[in-house]
């Protein structure tokens, strides 16, 4: 999706020349996109935005991207947002790698489908991320910075159900609802799956294609959580397989302080409460 010069209100971006990424390291989205352009070889200028500091709320930011989340890309002074929309921008861009989109109408059909099914699971994945993963004191933005992300940038509808997420999360944090729901969803996503690879190796077709970039990163992140990615055998081979190349191994690396203490923390606290996934939705994850 490409903004139009009225929504981008950061005139500094429209004199850039290049490839830019706006991203941040956690992100799952920038994560996909960041794996489509190490595994093409297609170099780009990076532009870290911190949501832990709310730099995605700054008025610079709401500027370039209204609605305050990252990846953004820009391309000779053009503003594409969408994570799956700036996927398929970068596939079409000039390289000697192959194109991860299939080429058939029937199979495009098939890609279409399941990125659309990934991108509505967006807020599921953050409840996952947020309920399995970070503790809310971390995570939640303070009231000042939710005003002022309401308040900076153009109207958007996305923004607002954004800050309508954040506020609710910022109350009750992701109520056990939530999560079992947002468990539920990612197992019927991931049998879907599953059942793609009974006669096939990859997802679509006989190669590795955008499937793999995007359902990856939301396999990993499930698994961060405390989410059995075994019982879906085929699937776990996949994952596993795809561990294997560098351009998926590297966004799985945690930064240390993540790794060794906070990860463990939230895991003994989780323990303590019987609130680990495998507590909160063990029905739903029987295989």
């Amino acid at each position: 999706m490409i903004l139009s010069d009225e929504q981008v209100t950061t005139d500094e971006v429209k004199s850039w020349e290049g490839l830019h990424l706006l991203h941040f390291s956690g992100s799952s989205c920038s994560q996909k996109v960041r794996t489509l352009l190490r595994e093409k070889g297609i170099d780009y200028v990076s532009h870290h935005i911190n949501l832990v500091k709310h730099e995605h709320a700054s008025p610079w930011y709401l500027g370039i991207n209204p609605r305050g989340v990252v990846p953004v890309l820009v391309h000779d002074g053009v503003v594409h947002v969408e994570s799956n929309d700036i996927l398929a921008y970068l596939d079409g861009l000039p390289s000697e790698v192959d194109s991860y989109f299939p080429q058939t109408p029937e199979e495009r059909a098939i890609v279409d489908a399941s990125l659309t099914l990934e991108n509505d699971l967006h807020f599921a994945l953050r409840e996952i991320t947020m309920g399995f993963i970070f503790p809310k004191r971390l995570a939640q933005k303070p009231d000042d910075v939710l005003a002022k992300y309401e308040q900076e940038g153009a109207d958007d509808p996305s923004r607002d159900k954004e800050i309508a997420w954040w506020r609710a999360y910022a109350e009750a944090g992701v109520t056990e609802p939530q999560a079992r729901a947002a468990v539920k969803a990612h197992r019927g996503a991931f049998d879907a799956l599953e059942k793609r690879l009974e006669k096939n190796e990859w997802l679509i077709g006989d190669r590795i294609s955008v499937l793999e970039l995007a359902w990856f990163i939301t396999m990993n992140r499930l698994r961060m959580g405390g989410y059995p990615l075994e019982i879906h055998p085929r699937l776990f081979k996949l994952y596993n397989r795809l561990l294997k190349r560098p351009a998926f191994a590297r966004e799985t690396k945690t930064p240390a302080i993540l790794s060794k203490i906070l990860l463990p923390a939230v895991r003994f606290g989780q323990v303590l409460r019987g609130k680990r996934m495998k507590d909160v939705a063990a029905d739903i994850l029987a295989a």
